[in-house]
């Protein structure tokens, strides 16, 4: 389940892809919790936790830990600043005590990438459930996309 996290109110876009105007365009997508929380049982979630950036649990004797990041896309051609998909992704034990620790510490950026799974499916993109990451606490620069896609985006989006 993918939901809307976050809605910026631009001005409008002239679009020079299909030369439509968008505004308001929706800038974060993502589901409100990883995807074996969403389907574990009630007896599974009294076990474990949840809260806004991380997530707990155990199903069959196997206990997951899991961090909420944000994935950001620059926009490369309008003023709206990044794209971003908001994801959870589990982390070994050990990776998610040592965040933890340093969790409202201003040097945390100074640790290295972290290795996870990504914990959800990413519509409208093929099977993204467990595709290999490496958990930064400050992202790196990429190329970004542009505000077409971002509406493009919107449209799939928030016709589910």
């Amino acid at each position: 389940m993918i939901c809307l996290m976050r809605r910026t109110a631009p001005p409008a876009q002239r679009c020079v892809t299909c030369g439509e105007e968008h505004q308001g365009l929706t800038t974060v997508f993502g589901p409100p919790a990883p995807d074996p929380w969403a389907s574990a049982t009630d007896e599974e979630r009294n076990r474990g936790g949840i809260n806004r950036d991380t997530c707990v649990i155990t199903i069959d004797d196997t206990t997951s830990y899991v961090v909420r990041g944000e994935l950001p896309i620059p926009v490369r051609d309008a003023a709206t600043g990044a794209f971003a998909w908001s994801v959870w992704v589990s982390l070994s034990e050990q990776n998610m005590r040592t965040l933890a620790d340093r969790w409202y510490d201003p040097g945390r950026e100074s640790l290295p990438p972290m290795f996870g799974w990504l914990c959800n499916e990413l519509s409208p993109y093929p099977s993204t459930t467990h595709l290999a990451t490496n958990v930064h606490t400050r992202a790196p620069g990429v190329e970004g996309i542009t505000i077409h896609r971002v509406a493009e985006l919107n449209r799939l989006l928030r016709a589910t």
